[in-house]
């Protein structure tokens, strides 16, 4: 049974990323800002969010730039729905092609623009993107849900469009966003999830109009033999999930599981989200 259409898997294949038509809600969105604006009050004091790592960048004023929150799931638990979304799911099983876990969790909030330093992930500098019978076998797919309406001129994900499908290294500025090939900056509604590989050289486009606190949640899944990215979700929060969302979150390891029956009730529309 198929759960990601071929005509669009070809466009993923071809890209490097899909941005979807689907939204989370409004209310949602404005939910998850409330819990951020609290943590803006706070100064994202790490005292009062245990296993959560603060990565703050200031300016010479000492002036926050940005800000990283690693394993914003246990900020708060509104942050949890978000990794396992009925329309995004399918499309993580379907490109990785083995059991997921998810590696990684962080909200990405920046106040002002910096160069874009466009980047990507590679297994000893090459990319995997089919095995050997040519169905999609990716080593790492992110899942990025802006929490505002982004475009160029307020900044946005961007990518060099077919970067990953070439072992190497694109021979250009990349913090010059005039000189790169294939670039392509996303225009995103709030809410609106964005898949991609992370064999696709992508960035933050700078902007040239920020004017309030730019915020982005991304979501990193891999194979299940793969290890957390620098913080893991604690025993206590994992049990607060739900069993779907346990089995994205169970301990590194070689294990295989069948996700067919939680993809066919998501056809059924038994795990329904509301969007705006």
């Amino acid at each position: 049974m198929a759960f990601v259409s071929e005509q669009d898997l070809y466009c993923f294949m071809l890209r490097g990323y899909h941005a979807f038509d689907e939204c989370i809600s409004q209310q949602w969105v404005r939910e998850m800002d409330e819990v951020i604006d609290e943590m803006n009050a706070c100064h994202f004091q790490p005292s009062r969010y245990p296993n959560v790592r603060m990565e703050p960048r200031y300016d010479e004023d000492e002036k926050l730039i940005q800000i990283v929150v690693r394993n914003i799931l246990e900020v708060n638990k509104i942050f949890s729905d978000l990794i396992d979304l009925d329309f995004v799911l399918p499309w993580i099983v379907t490109l990785l092609n083995r059991s997921p876990r998810l590696t990684e969790n962080y909200g990405y909030f920046r106040n002002e623009n910096r160069p874009a330093g466009y980047h990507a992930v590679r297994d000893a500098g090459k990319t995997q993107n089919l095995h050997h019978q040519g169905i999609p076998q990716i080593e790492m797919v992110k899942v990025m849900i802006p929490l505002m309406e982004q475009t160029p001129e307020t900044g946005t994900l961007s990518f060099i469009t077919g970067s990953h499908l070439l072992d190497m290294k694109p021979p250009f500025d990349l913090n010059d966003v005039d000189a790169l090939p294939e670039l392509r900056a996303l225009n995103l509604k709030a809410g609106q999830p964005v898949l991609f590989t992370e064999n696709l050289y992508h960035s933050g486009y700078p902007g040239t109009n920020i004017k309030k606190q730019r915020r982005t949640l991304f979501f990193s899944y891999e194979p299940s033999h793969h290890a957390d990215w620098f913080v893991s979700p604690s025993d206590e929060f994992i049990e607060t999930c739900t069993p779907r969302q346990k089995k994205l979150l169970r301990r590194p390891g070689r294990w295989h599981e069948d996700w067919s029956d939680e993809l066919k009730q998501i056809g059924k529309g038994a795990h329904a989200v509301i969007f705006s």
